[in-house]
């Protein structure tokens, strides 16, 4: 079950809008958000707790806590997760040694597959590979 510490709303600057438990990035203007460009993106804002399909429309945005997120593939168990490219969905860390890593959180649910919802414990920091 989520658990919230702190949502927040944020104006969707996305043509066809955000869809719910996906990462979000900052948008070009303070209070904006978007799908993030690539995977590992910088800028994390939070997770959005509902999907949003019409531009310029505001969308909560979990920034603390437990959030749902969309897997892009199989994630352990306590596994950091990133951004796993355009679509907001999370991937377990796996950059190359020497790489800076924006990661979001620890997999407190597991998934098997693209598409699963898991929740993660929202732990945004960046570090460096080993």
């Amino acid at each position: 079950m989520s658990h919230y510490i702190l949502d927040k709303a944020y104006a969707v600057t996305d043509t066809g809008g955000v869809p719910a438990y996906r990462v979000v990035v900052c948008g070009s203007n303070v209070g904006e958000c978007a799908l993030p460009g690539a995977a590992n993106a910088s800028k994390i804002l939070g997770v959005t707790v509902h999907g949003q399909s019409l531009k310029g429309q505001n969308v909560a945005v979990r920034k603390a806590g437990i959030a749902r997120v969309t897997a892009a593939g199989a994630i352990a168990l306590g596994a950091p997760v990133n951004i796993a490219g355009n679509t907001g969905k999370v991937k377990t860390i796996s950059e190359a040694s020497g790489t800076k890593i924006n990661c979001l959180g620890f997999a407190e649910t597991p998934a098997s597959a693209d598409g699963d919802i898991i929740e993660v414990f929202l732990a945004l920091h960046e570090r460096t590979a080993p």
